[in-house]
């Protein structure tokens, strides 16, 4: 079915699209709803909350593809370049935003199965636009002052208002903490390889820097969850799908550190 794009004035494009929980026949028939709109106006990207679904959905045509994007989050940018944007929402409008050329997402396919990607280029530039709409956000809020304002006075009813007090951040740096703890709990786990290898004196060497490692662990959790409920507060619009995501990133980081320190216990220690 092809549905309605919602333009301006429609208030709604500054809703927080929630999460997908479930991966059922109604989420294939939006991703259905929103492939069929995009034909219809050959369009090559398309966020559910322009079709009236507020859930976070992005639809990429890719080739003569369409792939659902669900859930996405980005989790790694490097190098910016400034690109000329057009809106779908604010028609006949451009402007020049900065955007990250190469970033990496974490997002699910139609049946929950996660996955992530690298993109580049255009193709990163086209899916931060649209990610940007499934957090309450448009193009307008990447751009200075002095071009607000001109669009203000340009509008007919001026920029549309956000009564929540911001659009949501598509990165947290409280990632780069959760990152930082993942990364040494991996070259620990590879030190469980190493004690093959090396000699008695050097497998005492790895034990006291598996222990150092282990130790520093823990303190990088403490500053994920500092920092994130430090952006939790910061982005009070927000909080309803960041709380979830903190415990639970919480929960499974003390999870994996316990069975790494067991293993550098039973394992590593000589």
């Amino acid at each position: 079915m092809i549905r309605e794009i919602i333009q301006y004035p429609n208030p709604s494009i500054r809703l927080i699209s929630a999460n997908v929980r479930f991966f059922d026949d109604e989420l294939r028939q939006w991703i259905t709803d929103m492939t069929d709109t995009m034909k219809a106006n050959n369009l090559d990207a398309l966020s559910a909350i322009l079709v009236g679904i507020q859930y976070n959905v992005i639809v990429l045509k890719e080739g003569d593809e369409y792939i659902p994007y669900i859930n996405a989050r980005l989790i790694k940018h490097a190098d910016k370049a400034v690109f000329t944007e057009r809106s779908l929402y604010y028609p006949g409008i451009s402007v020049e935003v900065d955007r990250y050329t190469r970033v990496t997402a974490i997002y699910e396919d139609a049946e929950g199965n996660p996955h992530h990607r690298d993109l580049e280029g255009e193709e990163a530039r086209r899916f931060q636009q649209y990610l940007d709409y499934a957090f309450g956000s448009t193009f307008v809020d990447r751009v200075d002052k002095e071009m607000k304002r001109r669009l203000d006075g340009h509008l007919e009813f001026g920029l549309v208002a956000d009564a929540r007090g911001g659009s949501c951040p598509t990165v947290f740096y409280r990632d780069y903490f959760k990152s930082g703890a993942k990364i040494l709990m991996l070259l620990i786990l590879l030190s469980f390889a190493a004690v093959f290898f090396v000699s008695a004196d050097a497998a005492r060497t790895l034990y006291t820097v598996d222990t150092f490692a282990l130790a520093a662990v823990p303190l990088l959790i403490i500053g994920y969850i500092l920092y994130a409920f430090y952006e939790s507060r910061k982005y009070k619009q927000c909080t309803s799908c960041q709380t979830g995501n903190i415990i639970g990133t919480t929960a499974i980081l003390l999870v994996q550190l316990l069975i790494v320190a067991a293993g550098v216990l039973f394992w590593v220690k000589p």
